[in-house]
Parts: C-alpha cells; structure tokens; sequence
C-alpha cells in the first residue's frame, strides 16, 4: 500500500511572490505569524480569496491487491486541505494506523479506524509553520522517523511562529529540520538556516542529512550533514536583494574555506541542482553496489537533465565528506524516491516543466538477480508480519539484520516491550556493530519515557568506559546529551581529548547539554587546538561555552592569544545575544572583528549597536565589515552619524565600494527603505529630518566629488536628491570636463536642474551641441521643460541622427513634450513604423513613445499598428526588441531578476546553474531572432533546431533523445549518454515530443525593454 499526497491548489490557492508585486511582497516579509498571512491576503487579493478554498489537496492510497506489482485499487483517504492558510500537501508517513501529513501551517496526525480506507480522525499535532509565502515548493516535508523513535520533518525558508507547551518557537525567516515524539509532545528546533530542505536521510549509523536547494543567483545547491543547534546561514529576505546579499557576498553557500562565516554550519559539498527526494539504502532490495548509498533525485524542470544521483559518505573530522557519486537513473523528472519493501524502488515522475502537467506517474525499478530477490522477498515477509507475534528472542536476533528497517522495527517492538535486557545484551553482546547501535537506540527511548530510566543512565556512564567503534560511542555520547545524565560530566570532559573528532564533538556536545561549567577550560582548549580547521568541532565547542551562560567568562576571552579561542567566543556571545560582544569590535584579527559586527548588526544586538557604529577605525578590515558599520552608523540616525557617513565618503583611503555607498546612505536619509540595506530584513525606520544629511554632506562635499567615477556619480544623484545648492561650482566642475565620463557629466548636468542652479538654463543651452552623445541627450531632455517649442524641434532633428541612443531618446523625449508638433511627430513615427521605415534599433522606442503620449490620436493609432500584429504568434509582439538593447541592463537581468531566475538554469561567464545550456557563445553562433524566441516562446526555438523525443515501446523501455532519423520505419534517438538508439516504427507504444524545462509564461514578466535588454546581451556574449 502506497500513500501519495496529491496537491490541487498550486498557483490557484498555493502561490509564489514572484506572482506578485512589490506591495505583497513588503507584506509577507513583514508577517511574523500565520494570521498575519492570512490577513494579508485577504486585504490585497479581495474576491479572489475564494480562489484559495475552491480546490483540495488529498492523501490517495493506492494498493495492489492481487500481487502483480501494478496497483489495482485507489482510494482519496483524506481531503479538504483547502483553507486559506494551507499550503502544499507536501511530506507523508504512515506509521501503524497513524498517518503523518505535514500541509503548512499544520502538522497533521490522521487514522483509519474502522477500515474502509478514509481517514475519520484527523489532529493537529501543532500549528504556526509557514508564516511567510516565500517561493512555491517551500513547504513543510521531509518527514521520517528517526533511529531514536522520534519524528523528524522539515520546513523551508516560509519561517515558523509555533506555540506548544508553553514555548515559542520563532524564526519567521529560515527553513529548518524539527523532531517531535510520534504524538507530537517534546517539539524541537533540531537545525535551522536552511533555504528548502525538502527531503532527510538517516545513514544507518544515525546521522541526518539534506540536499538544499539554491537560490537562482549562479550559486549552487548544498549537501548537507544536519547537525544538532547548526545553522546553516540561509535567511528568506537574501532572495529579494539582487545579489542575494550575505549568502553570495560572504560565500555562506560554498563548502568550508577560510571566508567561511563562523556562525554557520558549511555544506559538506555543492551538489545537484534541484535536489528534492532523498533517501539511504537499507540493506536489501537491491545489488550490493547500492550498499552505503544516498540516492537523491535531481529536480532541474524537464527528463531530459533530470533524474537520481548517488553518493556515497565517509567520516571527516567531525562531519563527512563525499568520496563517491554517479547516475543511476537518469532523464526522468523525478521528485521522490522510496525503496520498496519488497525490493526495488518507487520513483515518483512529475513528467515535465516547473509547473507540471497537471499528471504524475509512479514507477518501480526492480532489480533482477535471483539472490537479490530471494533476500528482498525475505524482507518483505519480515516486514508484513505482525510484530506483536514474534518472539522475543527472534527479536533480538533481528537487530542484527541486514536491511535497517527490519532493525528499527524489531528495535521499535523491544521497546514497547520494555525488553531491557535483550536490547542492553545487543550493546554488550553482540559482535555486530548495527545491532549494537539499535540496542542503544532502543534503550534510549526506554529512558527518555521514564522506563528504567537510573539504570540506564548509569549503564549510559559504564559504555563509555568500554573499547567500542568511534560511531557506537559516539552514539552513547549523543545519548547522554539527550538525557541530561549529569553524573557522566567526568567522563565526558576525558572523551573531550580523545583522538577521534567524531568522539570530541559529542562530547562536547553533550557538555554543553548539561551546561557543564567546569569544562569551561576545556572548551577553550579544544577550539585553540582545533585551529578552524573543522567548523562542526568549533560547533561543539562553541555550544559547549553557550552552556555554561557564563557572559562575563566569555567575554574575558578577548584577551586570549588565539585568534581561533576569540572567534569562537564571538559567535557563543552571538548566540547568547551578548551586548558584550562589542569588546570584540576592537580585536587585532580582521575576522574577528567581522564576526563581532555580524552578530551585532545581523540579529541585532541593539544595545551594542552604538559601539558597532563608533567602530570606524575598522571599515576598512573587510568590505563586510565595513558595510554593517555604515548600515548601522545610518539606523541609528543622529547628526554624528550623519557627519561620520560624510567623511568615509571623502575620505580616498577607504575603499571605492564603502565610500559610494556612504553616499548612497546620505542621499536615502530622509526616507529610509522598510528593509534594512544589508540583510532586506523587514526594519522600518521612521523618516528622518533632510537637512541632517544635507549638512553632512556639504561640509564633505568637495571630497566626495573629487573621489572615483563611481564615488562622484553617486554623490552627483545624492547632491541632486537632497538639493545641495552649494554643489553647484563642483558640478560645474565636472559638467565642463570634456574629457571625464559621458554619464557623468550628464548626471552633473541633470544635478544642477535638480539643485535648481540659476545658470542652468544657459548651461543647458550650451551643452546642446556637446561632443558627448550622453550630454547632449541629458540636454534636450532638460530642455523640454525649459523651452518646449525649442526641444521638440531640435528632438525632431535628433529622431533622424546617426547614433541609436540618441535617436532613441529623442522619441521617448517627444512624449514628454505637450504640444500639437510633437504629436504630429510621433503620428509620423508611427506611420513609418508600420511601414518599416524606422531603424530596427529605434522600433521600440517609438512604440513605447507613443503607448505613453498624451494624445488619444497618437494612442489610438499605436493600438491599431500592435492589433495587426499576429495575435497567434507570441514572438511578433516582440520582434521591435530585436535590436537597440542595452547589454549592461541585460545583464543585471540575467543576473538579478528574481521573477525570471536566468541564472537558476543557465551560466554564463563562469556563474549560474547546469540545467540548461551555457550561454557564453550563443550570441556568437545564433541570430536575434534565434534569441528572441528562445526568451519569449522556448519550445518553438527548440523544435526548430534540436527535436527531442521520449519514446515508450511495447516492452515499457523508455528511451529520450535528439531526434537523429524520423521517417515511415524507424526513429532513431541520440540519447545524451552519445549512443545512437534505433526504434522500429511497429514496436513504439506512445511517443511525445519533450518540452523546453524553460518556462513558457517567463516574459510575463519582462517589458519589451527587458528582452530588448537581454537580446542584446545574449547577443554581444563574451568575446
């Protein structure tokens, strides 16, 4: 019997906020509860909240009832997961009777009682996950029992704000891995600052691990050990900021390097693109090749780059390290895997694109040698039995299986036994490391239910005396953190100089759990001699000195002479949220000090803040650094902040980066963004008095001026914005600089309006026939509302020049002009447009001048040329942005947009995904229109160039591939493993032509502008 949650409500009742706008999403970034999304949706969709409760998702059970591996029945076990508030039925577990679902903002626990395959009871176990939207498929799922009988699920970066027996649990801006008893009591945080961790995996020695997904901004996906209290840096808001703020900028996603924040638990490798179903082989069901092996499906929107990688785990330091991988099943878009209880696996198929096909289909690989089977079909009996009826002593021999669920389910049975002695015989008996891990688990459970609790606390204390592996004792170290055992605190403070990390790290671990004051010393010392090089052992010790709560001891260690010790300090004071933490401001190590300025701007500490903004001294250590003091030197808002702004911007020795942004914090003082500058976190500020920053500014002004290009330019726009009259001689300055940069000195020209210079009419007048074409764009421009009648003629004139840009503008400019002559002009434009006089580059630009001009003639004869358009063909709306882009915005595009994510599938220059094509040179070797399509109508552009077929023959083989030959007899496929693969006509059962993963509707979300933009970048590529 299979359980499958089915959902019906994606993009009608399940969204995304790449499907909104700006206002929705300042909302959900601000929302801290879950009544807070629901009121929000009410308030911004109106009537279409009844969308949201239209459609149902559902649990369905299949079931093959006559043995013929096919399913045979189905049923809908349980529905209405429909409220406004439900997300994605996304993650199942069906344990006894009880069936676990986990459906935001819920935790549900559901039963059939009476047998007729529907659930009649239906529980909350809690409430309050997924406070926020966020992005569609970041859900609460991953639900798995654990080796130590409890439940552990997962959540992605839709946060949580969950009350449960008496305690809140709160971070409405992180996803996270929890576990809970199977009745739902005992609710924990087991790891946090994942982005969407959709699936976990035990390995049989009971370490967890995740594949979690990127952020579409050219980083990649992470695999990850889930360590206990870990953080593995990944905040919501980063996905709003362009260049994903701190996760790209302080390498968060790379594997451990010496960038690595210290805060955070590294990723042991980048891996996969779009992982999702994850699961660890148990034993049986399939060849031996399979023993070890994590398969991980690879999600990457079409079959044809999709499908399940492998890998394979060993022990490094105190985490892992990868040392093997491949692709078993490949060119199927997969989305979870489970292995069969009778041998084999079950591979869910989403079929095709981001979106689906409103279809799904689940297949079974099942493996053919006899031996396998026999031993499969073995399991599958065991595990069909009623456990109930085993004897004890068969119980015990069980633990010794191959296959781990026979394991755990003989360890689970013992337990509700209360066979102490039978588990406890396996620890100490047996001579298989496995049966021993059980027993342990086992008698874990016992204790943590209060059955022989003294005595297995004190035979906890004896094991660690005993010659065990490093993973059993390890396990026996967890075990005593688990349960408190405060008597064992000796002993594990000697496991504390053991050799293996593994052995360390949960001692430590376990110290910091019964918040060990006397191992104080030996925290230290296990940081200073771990030299940074293992970043979960700095974990262990780390939460070893958060235990002892001791902020004046930690503190003191600012003093000491390892730079590892101080780090290490730092980000315990972090976790203690230390006003403290400021002593570290001042240290000699650069790493330090952004460490310390982390923590304090990023949490915040509010009561350091001031110390952290004071810290000026240290703005040039690192740009991060430096960034956070501005930021905070900016948010406290006074009239010294202000003046310290002003003088970083002037002064040259600080870098290029900091010194215009400075400037930027000036010019934004009157009116701060809701977001914080740094983090996007959702920190309103209230608006400030102008003139602070106007001060500020001017008595800095001439150092700011004469800074970089990029320091000018942004103080021209600041001087500009705040209306710095005394800016004019410096502006002049620049403006009459024929030799400085076109834009600027446009932008000095357009500052000197701004400022309202009394000399800018004559200035403007001047510049009319400047040798720069920015210039003299800049001043026709100005001249529109300085002598209407003046500009359109002299725009007229330009509308026929040599130079794009200028022709362009000079169209776009005619539209600002209100007079009877600048209409007839654009009617004009618009006639030769229709009649293909207009330059290809300037096409667009009449189009968009006339959409925005005044007069309904103009509109209504720009409607009439775009209703000629073929209404079949998505691309002719488009062909004006074939020429004429800008390759610079183009790139910010690709790079930053969020609602497109380019760089999600493709790279160029080096960055982004492998889904699909590298982009480097396509420009290079395909034509505009070639570019175009492939943007607005990505199937067509495939056809035409490179067909792809899956074919189904009558014998269930499914092969996909390039279509090489078509014709009355056969196909012949080029699959992408390079062979050549002939079918017969005859023996094709069902053949389809695959689709781009590309989404169809992405130039929904780009203005003719935008694919003019990005065509011309494609098209220069790199050279």
């Amino acid at each position: 019997r299979v359980w499958v949650c089915e959902s019906f409500r994606q993009n009608r009742g399940v969204t995304d906020n790449r499907q909104h706008d700006q206002t929705w999403l300042e909302r959900d970034i601000s929302a801290l509860t879950v009544q807070d999304r629901i009121d929000y949706h009410k308030e911004l969709l109106g009537e279409k909240i009844g969308d949201y409760t239209r459609y149902d998702d559902q649990i369905r059970l299949l079931e093959d009832t006559d043995g013929d591996d096919l399913a045979d029945k189905s049923a809908v076990y349980a529905k209405h997961f429909n409220q406004i508030e439900d997300g994605t039925a996304a993650g199942i577990l069906v344990r006894n009777n009880k069936v676990f679902m986990t459906c935001i903002p819920h935790l549900w626990q559901l039963a059939d009682t009476n047998g007729d395959d529907q659930a009649d009871q239906r529980k909350s176990l809690h409430y309050g996950y997924g406070v926020r939207v966020a992005f569609r498929g970041h859900d609460s799922h991953g639900l798995i029992l654990g080796p130590d009988g409890r439940l552990y699920f997962s959540i992605g970066d839709r946060g949580y704000n969950i009350n449960f027996e008496g305690r809140q649990h709160f971070d409405p801006r992180s996803g996270a891995v929890f576990r809970c008893e199977l009745d739902g009591s005992n609710l924990e945080v087991f790891a946090t600052g994942l982005r969407n961790p959709q699936e976990l995996a035990f390995d049989q020695y009971g370490n967890l691990f995740t594949g979690d997904n990127n952020s579409d901004s050219g980083d990649q996906a992470r695999w990850v050990h889930v360590v206990q209290d870990g953080d593995t840096g990944w905040r919501m808001e980063y996905q709003y900021l362009s260049d994903r703020g701190p996760f790209n900028r302080e390498k968060i996603w790379h594997p451990y390097n010496e960038d690595t924040p210290a805060y955070i638990i590294p990723p042991i490798r980048n891996f996969a693109d779009g992982p999702s179903g994850l699961v660890y082989y148990p034993g049986t069901g399939m060849p031996e090749r399979f023993n070890n092996m994590f398969l991980l499906c690879d999600f990457r929107g079409g079959p044809n780059n999709s499908g399940v990688r492998s890998l394979r785990v060993e022990p490094h330091g105190a985490s892992f390290k990868v040392v093997e991988d491949a692709r078993p099943f490949w060119k199927i878009l997969a989305t979870d895997i489970a292995f069969a209880p009778s041998g084999g696996i079950y591979l869910s198929d989403w079929v095709n694109g981001w979106n689906g096909e409103g279809k799904g289909r689940i297949y079974q690989i099942k493996p053919n040698d006899p031996a396998v089977v026999k031993q499969a079909n073995e399991t599958a009996a065991l595990l069909a039995q009623d456990w109930s009826q085993v004897d004890t002593k068969n119980l015990g021999s069980l633990l010794a299986h191959d296959d781990y669920r026979v394991r755990l389910e003989a360890q689970l049975e013992l337990v509700s036994r209360e066979e102490y002695t039978v588990l406890a015989q396996a620890i100490e008996e047996s001579e298989n490391n496995l049966a021993q891990l059980h027993g342990l688990w086992g008698i874990g459970i016992l204790a943590r239910h209060g059955i022989f609790e003294i005595k297995i606390k004190n035979v906890l204390t004896d094991y660690l005396e005993q010659d065990y592996s490093v993973e059993l004792k390890a396990q026996v170290l967890n075990l005593i953190a688990d349960l408190r055992i405060e008597s064992a605190e000796p002993q594990l403070i000697q496991q504390l100089d053991s050799n293996e990390a593994r052995i360390q790290f949960f001692a430590a671990k376990a110290l910091g759990k019964l918040q060990s004051k006397s191992a104080f010393e030996h925290y230290v010392a296990l940081l200073e001699d771990n030299q940074d090089e293992d970043p979960v052992l700095r974990h262990a010790g780390v939460m070893g000195l958060v235990g002892t709560n001791d902020i004046e001891k930690i503190t003191q260690l600012q003093n000491h002479n390892s730079r590892s010790v101080r780090l290490g300090a730092v980000v315990a004071l972090r976790r203690l949220a230390a006003p403290s933490i400021a002593v570290f401001l001042q240290d000699s190590d650069p790493s330090v000090v952004l460490e310390a300025a982390r923590a304090i701007h990023d949490l915040p500490i509010s009561e350091a803040m001031e110390a952290l903004a004071e810290a000026t001294n240290k703005i040039n250590s690192h740009p991060e650094t430096g960034r956070r003091i501005l930021n905070a030197n900016f948010r406290l808002g006074t009239q010294q902040q202000a003046n310290l702004l002003a003088q970083v911007a002037a002064d040259a020795q600080t870098t290029e980066l900091l010194r215009a942004l400075a400037v930027d914090f000036l010019a934004n003082w009157e009116a701060p963004s809701n977001r914080d500058n740094v983090l996007g976190f959702w920190r309103p500020l209230e608006s400030r008095n102008v003139n602070i920053a106007r001060n500020a500014m001017i008595a800095h002004l001439g150092g700011i001026l004469a800074g970089t290009d990029q320091v000018r330019a942004a103080g021209i726009k600041a001087a500009a914005k705040l209306g710095i009259k005394e800016a004019g001689p410096i502006l002049y300055n620049v403006l009459n600089d024929s030799e400085g940069d076109g834009a600027t000195r446009a932008n000095a020209l357009a500052a000197l309006g701004a400022i309202q210079d009394p000399g800018f009419a004559a200035t403007v007048q001047k510049h009319l026939q400047d040798e720069q074409t920015e210039v003299r764009v800049q001043a026709r421009h100005e001249l529109v509302a300085i002598n209407p009648a003046e500009a359109v003629e002299r725009l007229a004139a330009a509308t026929s020049s040599e130079n794009t840009l200028e022709r362009q503008a000079a169209f776009r400019d005619l539209a600002l002009a209100d007079s009877d002559e600048a209409s007839a002009i654009l009617l004009t434009a618009v006639e030769q447009l229709q009649n293909g006089d207009i330059p290809s580059d300037t096409r667009l630009d009449v189009r968009v001048a006339a959409k925005s001009s005044a007069p309904e003639s103009v509109k209504q004869a720009i409607a009439r040329y775009e209703s000629e358009l073929d209404p079949n063909d998505i691309t002719a709306g488009f062909l004006d942005s074939l020429e004429g882009g800008n390759a610079s915005r183009g790139k910010k595009i690709f790079f930053e947009r969020t609602q497109v994510s380019c760089v999600r599938c493709h790279k160029f220059d080096g960055r982004g995904g492998d889904v699909g094509p590298v982009l480097d040179k396509l420009g290079l070797e395909k034509d505009r229109k070639y570019l175009l399509e492939a943007i607005v109508k990505p199937n067509a552009a495939i056809a035409k160039n490179f067909e792809s077929l899956t074919i189904v023959d009558f014998d269930g083989i499914i092969t996909t591939g390039i279509v090489k030959t078509n014709n009355d007899k056969l196909v012949e496929l080029l699959t992408a493993e390079g062979k050549f693969v002939k079918i017969a006509k005859e023996d094709i059962d069902f053949q389809k032509q695959s689709k781009s993963p590309m989404p169809e509707d992405l130039v929904k979300h780009l203005s003719l502008d935008d694919v003019r933009d990005l065509v011309e970048f494609l098209k220069q590529g790199i050279q």
